[in-house]
Order: C-alpha cells, then structure tokens, then sequence
C-alpha cells in the first residue's frame, strides 16, 4: 500500500532518524518529497536476500529482524526497530541484498528511491561517511552471526564484541599477522578480499609454505587464543583487505562465561591444525609437521582447565 497522505512532515526534520541526522534541511525536504508509505502486517519479507536494492527504508513503527542464509542454514543477525533505517548498502554499493528483512510485527515504513537517496549521497560527505559506517557495522554483524564460533554467542553479545572490535583495511602485499610475532592480541574476522597464510619452512629460511587462502567470513588468529604461543604463520593480505579485530581478552572472557563458544572455539583450532598438518606432511617429515602443528594443541582437559568449563 503506498499512500502520500501518511507521510508526516515532522518525520522528516531530523530528530526521528538518527542515522539521518547529518542531513542538510533542503536534504530533508528532497527525501520527504520522493518518499513514499508502506504497511506490513506481521511476517512478511520486506527484502529478500539477493534482491536489488530499490529503496532506503525508514521504520516509521513495528520491529522487524534480519536473517542470514548460510551452508544451509538460517541465522537471526539483528533486530530493527522505530528510528532504524535499512536497505542502506545496496543503495550505496549497488549491490544486492545480503540479507532478508522480516516484519515480526504491523509495520509503517517510509521508503525513498535509491537514485534519490544516492544523489544526496553524492552531495553530503557527512552522510556518506555515516551510512558507509552503518553499512559496515552490519556487514561485521552479518560475519559474526554466520560465523561457526561467534554463532553460539547471543545477538546481544555479538553486540557487545561489535562495540569492542575495530576495522582495519590492509592493502595489497600487507602483512595482518607476522610468523613468530607474540605482540599481536587480537582474532580477526576477513569481510571482504582474500589473505594468504603462509609458514617458513624449518630448514629452508628462504622458502615459504602456502597453507591456505582465506575469504569472506574467516578467521585469523584465533590458534594463538588456544595455544598461548607466537603465531605460527604469516597472514598476508592479497589486493585491498578488510578485516574486524577483536581483542583475545575479549574472547577468552566470552570463553569463560559462554561453555558453547569455548568448545566451537577450541574446536576449530583443532581443525585448522589439523588441516595444516595434512599440508605440511607433504613438503616435511610427520614428526616436524606435527611438532608445528598438533603438539601445539592442549589437550581438551587442560583447556576446560584453564577455562573452568
């Protein structure tokens, strides 16, 4: 349903959606004029993941929840509310939709045309920049509620490792984590590029082991949380990074008080050494590569141990 005669003019002054503050009057008055109302009752898709992005949203009233697909299945990434506004980085990337957005209750939504929204994009530097922002805390939140480890963490405690996190941008050739380094205290979470993780090798100081390449939604530097030793690989970024980076006492903190992350945490260190023992028996002896590799690992005993699971 699309009617002129709901949309209020005092909506569109400045103090009822935050994210807009930035928002020159005459900006207003362009978004007010090319803005149009939309009513959903409760659990109906307002985007569909893959959709292209047609419009910014503007939740006038109602609440509505933001689901992520992922190796089969669906994981709840936020919540939306009165003030919020959505749909922002496919206007500003042109990109489709990375998410579905689903009312979970009667919802009132403004919607402004992205060819509108994307000229006053142009114009503002300021909301350039705060919707840029807006776009990637969500994009960190997406990473993290997919994630196998962050997954089993609440919503609101993904929240709080947001808050906590910081972005980093690398560029090509960039090292993110140095083999050897012990001044390095954070796990890092790849949003977008590519890293390469490579190891010395023990004989040939010269020579460089590829043992993976890693994509969107990986981690780096998790094995060190588990392992309380130097990092044992070099994670160089390969053409133009970004990455979150989430302090270690953040996560061995979530470690103690939350029994399911601990175990998906020390799980995956597991598999990952594992993996990188398989690639290193090829180009080393069985008794080298696990000496690099699985006698790093504490047993499950020590960790609940040191963890008091």
């Amino acid at each position: 349903m699309t009617q002129r005669t709901h949309i209020k003019s005092d909506d569109f002054q400045g103090g009822k959606f935050p994210d807009l503050a930035v928002l020159y009057p005459e900006e207003f008055e362009v978004f007010f004029d090319a803005a149009e109302y939309q009513a959903f009752a409760a659990d109906k898709s307002v985007i569909v993941e893959g959709q292209e992005g047609e419009y910014l949203y503007l939740v006038k009233s109602g609440l509505l929840r933001v689901i992520k697909k992922h190796n089969g299945s669906v994981y709840e990434v936020a919540t939306i509310g009165p003030g919020d506004i959505f749909g922002e980085a496919s206007v500003l990337f042109e990109t489709p939709a990375g998410a579905e957005v689903k009312t979970m209750d009667s919802c009132e939504l403004y919607v402004i045309p992205s060819q509108v929204v994307q000229d006053v994009l142009k114009a503002n530097d300021k909301f350039m920049r705060a919707t840029t922002q807006l776009a990637e805390k969500r994009s960190a939140a997406s990473a993290l509620a997919v994630n196998p480890v962050f997954s089993t963490l609440t919503m609101a405690v993904r929240e709080v490792a947001l808050f906590n996190a910081k972005f980093l941008t690398l560029m090509d050739g960039e090292i993110l984590i140095a083999e050897g380094d012990i001044e390095d205290n954070h796990m890092f979470i790849l949003l977008n590029g590519s890293l390469q993780v490579t190891i010395t090798h023990p004989s040939q100081k010269n020579t460089q082991i590829e043992l993976a390449l890693l994509a969107s939604g990986d981690e780096a530097g998790e094995i060190t949380v588990i392992t309380n030793m130097p990092h044992m690989a070099t994670v160089k970024a390969q053409g133009k990074v970004r990455v979150l980076a989430i302090r270690n006492s953040c996560i061995v903190s979530w470690a103690e008080r939350h029994t399911d992350f601990a175990y998906a945490l020390y799980g995956l260190v597991y598999r990952k050494l594992s993996q990188t023992h398989e690639v290193l028996k090829k180009v080393l002896s069985e008794g080298e590569a696990k000496i690099l590799t699985l006698n790093t690992m504490p047993s499950l005993e020590e960790f609940k141990a040191q963890h008091k699971l």
